[in-house]
């Protein structure tokens, strides 16, 4: 029953991506909203978990606030797969692209370095469209790390969309070699480092008010190999387009040992954190983030 359940999810997927294809894209924007408004139904667990991360963030105490922001972010979500499963439908080098980078050229500034270059975001906006924007403006493989999703039918489908820009996946079970060999051959690596780490792979830090293991590995590979780290978020604008600002965090006062890769984690922690509260309703909240034990 579970083999059947997962293989009609992929159909739905695929007819979904056809029906997409046909639509004016704030027609798909209205379906996406749909769909994120649907999830944040089926789940009262994970409802739950949503309203009570944003009401203990600090960032808004008012009841209705806090309902507002969860909505946004579940309508984040169903936007950001509707998005995905056309992803490559989009002309990213038009003068005005689904996604406007103000300083893409930092990446290659980075790369001119020779040491790699490690791209960090978060679930944020768009991060699917982030990261296969960027390897087609810039004509470059990304090597991006990625958790595999428990349906292996609509996971290997979703995984031939991501790499149509040429962007290679990394299962981030077995990404330790992998990353250091990139970096190694003065290669581009991608992660998401803002959910929840594991006992033996995190820090623990102060995150929007309070502790949360937060993933050590970009700190460490950038201090060990003095790799360039540039940090960047896709902020959805009015006309449904994403704007990114990249940032590299300067890492050239510390050096390769613990103290070292608390700070420089911090300090893409600070980043994150700045950019979840000028847009809350972009962040995606669902995750059991502060859980620690």
């Amino acid at each position: 029953m579970k083999d059947l359940f997962q293989r009609i999810s992929l159909l739905v997927f695929k007819l979904l991506r056809t029906s997409l294809k046909l639509c004016p894209e704030s027609i798909k924007i209205k379906i996406g909203k749909i769909f994120g408004s649907i999830m944040m139904l089926v789940s009262s667990k994970r409802r739950g978990i949503t309203y009570n991360n944003i009401k203990q963030s600090g960032i808004t105490h008012s009841d209705y606030e806090i309902r507002t922001i969860m909505k946004e972010s579940y309508q984040n979500l169903g936007i950001t797969l509707v998005e995905l499963l056309t992803i490559d439908t989009y002309d990213f080098n038009a003068p005005i692209s689904k996604v406007n980078y103000s300083n893409i050229e930092l990446i290659e500034e980075a790369k001119s370095k020779g040491k790699g270059v490690i791209l960090l975001s978060g679930h944020f906006g768009n991060w699917e469209l982030l990261a296969y924007s960027a390897s087609v403006i810039l004509k470059r493989v990304l090597h991006i790390v990625i958790k595999y999703q428990m349906n292996p039918y609509t996971d290997a489908y979703l995984r031939n969309l991501r790499q149509r820009s040429g962007n290679q996946l990394i299962d981030m079970n077995k990404a330790g070699m992998t990353l250091v060999k990139a970096i190694k051959y003065n290669d581009i690596i991608a992660m998401l480092s803002d959910q929840r780490a594991g006992t033996n792979e995190g820090l623990e830090l102060e995150f929007l008010g309070r502790k949360a293991r937060t993933y050590k590995a970009p700190a460490t590979l950038a201090l060990k190999f003095k790799t360039p780290i540039i940090v960047g978020f896709a902020i959805r604008d009015s006309n449904n387009n994403y704007n990114v600002d990249l940032v590299e965090i300067d890492h050239s006062d510390l050096d390769d040992s613990p103290n070292g890769v608390e700070e420089l984690t911090k300090r893409y922690l600070k980043l994150l954190e700045d950019t979840i509260k000028l847009n809350p309703g972009l962040w995606a909240w669902q995750h059991n983030r502060w859980k620690l034990d």
